[in-house]
């Protein structure tokens, strides 16, 4: 018998920690299965996320949070639309590639009720389901939350994982930017280890599709082998996505540029500015961006040796044996 999601409140511990850490009270509920942290507004578009029509040549492009989905997702729809970089440039990635959970994950934030939300008051799960043509679409929610269709109709699905410590970090910075938390760097550490961070537990979200890898249409991606060995990985997922022929050197050398970190951080098109150009904290610090370092190893600047340690053990409880390795350098 299929699982159906169920909604609850947290338990009063739980619930006084994130709103100390986002500074919003009654914004989050408790999702099962997996005792999932989400944000309220997703129990009004959970269930027809999961009867959700999924299509056969559906892209889809998943991860958590902050692991290099928007990096990815601009490699993936260019080599999915014929290397189209003028309709990469001239289009916003959130509209080519919508976020499906979209709705729930902006419905009342402070920082973006009145910037990205004016662009966004949609219900993104019908803007998916009634795309034209061949769809791409961006998600975070963990497996057991995607459409029910997933397993039988088998889109390509593109997955991307990266280190927790590094990923912890950039999550500790989009909090700030996009849900104005007001909590500290250690905080978000306690709750992203205690498995409490929304749409987590990281660990649970990455082994679904990790035991999936040898599917034929699923392509698991390590974020730092995209920073070590880029060109590797567009001709991988170019044959992946059934491109029609291997890559030139010169195709190759253009994407490699185009999806170079400084350009990203500067391309209006991908870098949420044109959304966020109102937003608050935008304006009073110029340093606060979505796409931020995307280097590997910048948790050395903010964690010190015990706080190694608790992640350490963490990664330990929930990867040994399950052959998913990290690179933290």
């Amino acid at each position: 018998m299929e699982e159906r999601l169920e909604y609850g409140p947290l338990g009063d511990d739980l619930r006084e920690r994130l709103e100390a850490f986002f500074g919003r009270r009654d914004h989050f509920i408790e999702v099962n299965p997996g005792r999932v942290v989400m944000p309220k507004a997703f129990g009004a578009i959970g269930d027809s996320i999961r009867a959700l029509p999924i299509r056969p040549d559906d892209v889809w492009l998943m991860s958590f949070p902050r692991a290099g989905s928007t990096w990815a997702q601009e490699m993936v729809w260019l080599l999915g639309n014929n290397l189209d970089y003028e309709a990469a440039r001239s289009q916003l990635q959130q509209v080519r590639t919508p976020l499906l959970e979209l709705s729930a994950i902006f419905s009342d934030d402070r920082s973006v009720e009145d910037t990205v939300t004016r662009h966004e008051k949609i219900d993104s799960v019908q803007c998916v389901h009634q795309m034209g043509g061949r769809r791409f679409i961006k998600s975070h929610l963990p497996w057991q939350f995607h459409p029910r269709e997933m397993d039988d109709v088998r889109p390509k699905i593109v997955y991307v994982v990266r280190n927790p410590k590094d990923l912890c970090v950039s999550y500790y910075y989009y909090c700030q930017l996009i849900h104005r938390s007001e909590g500290t760097f250690a905080d978000c550490c306690d709750i992203f280890l205690a498995d409490q961070a929304p749409v987590g537990p990281m660990w649970a979200h990455a082994l679904a599709f990790w035991k999936r890898r040898h599917q034929d249409n699923v392509l698991f991606l390590r974020y730092e082998d995209m920073k070590r060995n880029l060109p590797d990985v567009i001709r991988r997922c170019a044959r992946f996505l059934d491109f029609g022929r291997e890559l030139t050197e010169e195709e190759v050398q253009r994407m490699c540029e185009h999806l170079q970190f400084e350009r990203m951080q500067r391309n209006p098109a991908v870098n949420l500015e044109p959304l966020m150009k109102d937003s608050p904290i935008i304006q009073n610090d110029a340093g606060v961006k979505f796409i931020r370092k995307g280097e590997i190893g910048d948790w050395k600047n903010h964690m010190d040796a015990a706080m190694s340690a608790r992640f350490d053990a963490w990664i330990k409880l929930h990867f040994d044996g399950t052959g998913l390795e990290f690179e933290f350098e």
